[in-house]
């Protein structure tokens, strides 16, 4: 009652014969689990942008089948914020939202395969932080090895190395140079302080044109 009741005040009024439309789709999204204020805004968004109740109801559809397969709404919804706030054509928006929710797809099942049948172990923002490594352009097979090489150790600190992936990947580096970092952050079993600097180090190398196999020789001479 305290959603719809939100919506009410977004979008009722005199004049706004499309009102109840967005009254309604605003009702259908509470089941999303989100603030209802955020829910509000990102709907007011759309109106600003010039989207119709029924397309911004499409738009929403990647959202709709991640709360529907037990994935994180929040990571789709997040990609749907940005993207109407940079005014970026909905059609792209959607395409956005979309190739996020396959990543999450895909995250899900490299971490079920650690644990068939046991619905994926590990913290609960293991499968985002998975799902952002491979939306970086990290290959599938860098961080099937990651998972097997981490084994049964703890997930908390995958988490961090996860993080460093992302970030070596986005920064131009070739795959396996940094699925070589995020082994040697498992094997060395270093904190998150630890990884950071480790990127750090790398990136700084790296800008100032060095070979990666040197850079790697020098990394761990340091840390040693």
């Amino acid at each position: 009652m305290v959603g719809l009741l939100v919506c009410g005040a977004a979008f009722g009024g005199p004049g706004q014969s499309a009102s109840k439309e967005w009254k309604a789709l605003c009702g259908k999204n509470i089941p999303l689990g989100l603030d209802e204020d955020r829910i509000d805004q990102m709907l007011g968004q759309c109106r600003k942008n010039g989207l119709s109740s029924q397309e911004a109801d499409a738009l929403l559809r990647p959202a709709y089948a991640a709360r529907d397969e037990a994935l994180p709404v929040d990571s789709i919804f997040i990609k749907i914020e940005e993207g109407l706030a940079k005014h970026v054509d909905a059609a792209q928006v959607a395409e956005a939202a979309e190739a996020r929710l396959d990543c999450l797809r895909k995250a899900r099942h490299l971490i079920d395969g650690q644990h068939p049948g046991r619905g994926g172990e590990g913290p609960p923002h293991l499968l985002t932080y998975t799902c952002m490594a491979l939306e970086s352009g990290l290959p599938e097979e860098v961080l099937q090895e990651v998972f097997k090489r981490q084994g049964g150790r703890r997930y908390g600190r995958l988490v961090h190395i996860l993080e460093a992936g992302e970030t070596l990947q986005l920064a131009g580096l070739d795959p396996r140079n940094t699925q070589q970092i995020m082994n040697d952050c498992i094997d060395r079993n270093l904190n998150r302080l630890e990884i950071l600097r480790a990127v750090d180090y790398v990136l700084a190398e790296q800008r100032k044109g060095r070979d990666f196999k040197a850079i790697h020789a020098d990394l761990w001479v340091r840390s040693d």
